[in-house]
């Protein structure tokens, strides 16, 4: 029979033995019919068709109602989400079957369904004691917890998976997840890179993945997978509204444009909305005025906000020492106030990246450089752009993606930016408001940085006696310690004591006034 059933068509199998079986009545007959039946009804639920799996149910059930018959019914109750049935059903298919792994696992889905998840999650326990080699309980346990914020837990479970099998991608995919929400993202990359290695095809695990390398900082690994999620979905909004974000952080406003205009062709919701009117600004400021005076009164009283800004901006900090010499060279490499790469790169020592540069090429790879060679440059570049508040973001992008290719420069760049145009707008710098105003778009380029900024609201005070300057090894250091530096007003004479040129003529033409 069982070779049969793996040649012959189960309508036909089915025929045969309801003809054998109204014949003779023979038990032998009838066992067969029954397993048939329900073979059918799991087809016809499998295609969604209730009414015939209904029809193959009550077949199954005139000749005998054993735990199956129970199983089924709460199965097709499920599917209409009468949990109250199902849950009842299922409950009596246990009582004349307790150890049946499957029916445990379906009594906790139910459960979940209906948010009782603690309740679900011991219908899971059982049903994975009952068969050690049935995972999927595990899984849906540490889906329980996400559920419920214990997210910790439910990371040791989806671990639990994966160790005892490395194969279980959902495991892997899942536990990618919890990692992001726990801020692990090394490890989450890991996890996710895993996921995406047993099941290529699946997209929401990569477009996690994005996610997390734009955390960590791997800004060009994240646009090429992005870029790929585009061409694979293109009409997914949520992957062209990230898209068009990732391309802004990297420098490549028209693209980024042209790419959330896609997204808003498929959708006209407020965040799509209002990420346009953002992104347009930088590529035609009074089309993006418009757009975000179009948006709802939240985000008009923005743009009024924002044009205000820029009427009555006008920049006081002069640079002084090294800043200055550097500014003159930023300004030989700039055409109607933009920055050009390939004119800078021939007024610099060679390198590699320098090479590539005079080339009109800017490398499309990652690095992990966080240094303080050229950030003088990265400065000048903030103060010859200071003419508008929108370029000088643009070419503070555009100088650190070109001379370093690392997160973590592209974040203090930006921070630095920031810093600059917020010390411009204050009469007195506030640590707090700075970073309150700050360290959330710090978090969208390299995550850790962001961190070590919040980390200064933390600690209770600090002196400038109490700042070593000696110890500014990294551009990461040296954003940090200027940030310090300011928060303690430190007065001209106490500046001078700096012995780190870079640095002491940083912050004094941070605090250099007209």
């Amino acid at each position: 029979m069982i070779i049969e059933a793996n040649q012959i068509p189960l309508d036909v199998i089915v025929r045969g033995l309801e003809a054998q079986y109204e014949l003779t009545k023979d038990e032998y007959y009838a066992s067969y019919l029954v397993y048939f039946y329900y073979e059918k009804l799991k087809e016809a639920l499998n295609k969604e068709d209730l009414q015939k799996a209904e029809e193959y149910l009550e077949k199954a059930g005139k000749i005998s109602k054993d735990y199956r018959y129970d199983f089924f019914k709460a199965l097709i109750a499920a599917k209409v989400k009468d949990y109250e049935s199902a849950e009842i059903f299922l409950r009596s298919c246990l009582s004349k079957h307790d150890k049946f792994s499957l029916a445990y696992f379906e009594l906790g889905n139910i459960l979940m369904a209906k948010k009782e998840y603690e309740d679900a999650i011991l219908q899971y326990q059982k049903a994975f004691e009952c068969d050690k080699n049935f995972l999927l309980p595990l899984l849906k346990i540490g889906d329980c917890y996400v559920e419920m914020g214990e997210l910790r837990q439910a990371q040791d479970f989806y671990q639990a998976i994966v160790q005892r099998d490395p194969e279980f991608q959902q495991a892997h995919a899942r536990l990618g997840v919890v990692l992001n929400l726990l801020q692990k993202f090394s490890h989450a990359e890991k996890a996710l890179k895993k996921a995406i290695q047993l099941d290529p095809e699946d997209l929401n695990s990569t477009f996690n993945l994005c996610y997390t390398l734009t955390k960590l900082g791997k800004h060009f690994e994240a646009l090429q997978l992005l870029k790929k999620l585009v061409e694979k979905d293109p009409n997914n909004v949520a992957f062209l509204v990230e898209y068009a974000l990732e391309l802004r952080r990297v420098g490549l406003y028209e693209e980024a444009v042209e790419t959330i205009e896609k997204a808003y062709q498929l959708s006209q919701e407020s965040y799509v909305a209002y990420n346009r009117a953002i992104l347009t600004l930088f590529v035609d400021f009074q089309r993006g005025i418009k757009m975000l005076k179009d948006l709802s009164e939240e985000y008009s009283g923005k743009a009024e906000e924002l044009e205000n800004f820029l009427r009555f901006w006008k920049p006081k900090l002069k640079p002084v020492g090294i800043i200055e010499q550097k500014l003159e060279l930023i300004k030989k490499s700039m055409h109607l106030g933009k920055l050009n790469l390939v004119r800078l790169a021939h007024l610099l020592p060679v390198s590699e990246r320098i090479i590539a540069l005079r080339q009109g090429i800017v490398p499309g790879y990652d690095t992990d450089v966080d240094t303080v060679k050229d950030i003088e440059l990265v400065i000048a570049t903030i103060f010859a752009s200071n003419f508008d508040p929108i370029e000088i973001e643009k070419n503070a992008t555009k100088i650190s993606v070109g001379l370093y290719g690392s997160g973590i420069m592209l974040a203090v760049a930006i921070a630095l930016a920031r810093l600059y145009i917020f010390i411009e707008s204050n009469e007195v710098f506030n640590l707090q408001e700075f970073l309150r105003e700050c360290i959330p778009d710090i978090q969208e380029y390299h995550w850790n940085l962001a961190l070590r900024m919040s980390r200064l609201e933390e600690e209770e005070s600090f002196s400038f006696e109490e700042i070593d300057f000696d110890k500014i090894e990294t551009g990461s250091d040296f954003l940090i310690t200027l940030i310090k530096t300011l928060a303690t007003e430190p007065s001209l004479q106490e500046v001078e004591t700096i012995s780190n040129e870079v640095f002491k003529d940083t912050i004094k033409s941070f605090l250099k006034k007209e």
